[in-house]
């Protein structure tokens, strides 16, 4: 898919963390765009976990104008997938080197912005319907303070102010578990190609 092209969705994971060797994301986003039921329509690609880079990577994905954007990002070992609804004016990297580079380690993305925003995206409709094709998965209001909150927080900010017609962003934390890929990629097809329907009949699709 050509740099400018325009496509019917996107979807986004973040590449390993400094001192690892895999990100959960990356592997099963790997998983889910292998899939034959992955829609040939959706593009995807994947970041390094580097918060300096948010701003200009999230332009470039806005810029291809999908009508839903699904990025995705690792969290802790424990617990269910979760969907995102919020993104907080904040980020934090006390005690993170992935990015910091000696430089500020703390502060907000929008100064004299609001302190939070909802996420653009049907996320409890997805979230029944995940339910009910058997996926355990919950709402979060919680995206954490580095790059999976700054990237929701950027294209939600970024999305509200073009003249182009508003896409959805959403934003999905996968346990790092690595038993469940198959399961979590299986989750992700499913996701994707709901989304994905709720466009059925636009003439872009």
């Amino acid at each position: 898919m050509a740099d400018t092209e325009s496509c019917a969705g996107w979807l986004t994971a973040y590449e390993p963390f400094l001192g690892r060797s895999a990100n959960q994301s990356q592997e099963v986003v790997r998983l889910a765009v292998a899939d034959a039921y992955f829609p040939q329509s959706w593009g995807h690609s994947f970041w390094p976990a580097i918060l300096p880079e948010l701003l200009e990577r999230t332009e470039e994905v806005l810029a291809r104008r999908p009508r839903v954007w699904l990025a995705v990002g690792e969290a802790r070992e424990e617990g269910v997938p979760q969907l995102e609804v919020v993104a907080r004016n904040h980020w934090d990297l006390l005690g993170d080197a992935v990015a910091a580079s000696g430089g500020s380690e703390k502060g907000v993305f929008e100064p004299g912005g609001p302190s939070e925003v909802r996420a653009h995206w049907p996320a409890n409709q997805l979230a029944r319907y995940l339910s009910e094709e058997g996926f355990s998965v919950e709402l979060s209001d919680d995206a954490g303070s580095h790059c999976c909150n700054g990237v929701l927080w950027w294209a939600s900010r970024m999305a509200a102010v073009e003249g182009n017609p508003r896409p959805w962003m959403g934003f999905l934390h996968l346990p790092r578990q690595v038993d469940r890929r198959t399961e979590q990629a299986a989750l992700i097809v499913s996701a994707v190609r709901w989304l994905n329907s709720q466009f059925a009949g636009d003439s872009n699709g």
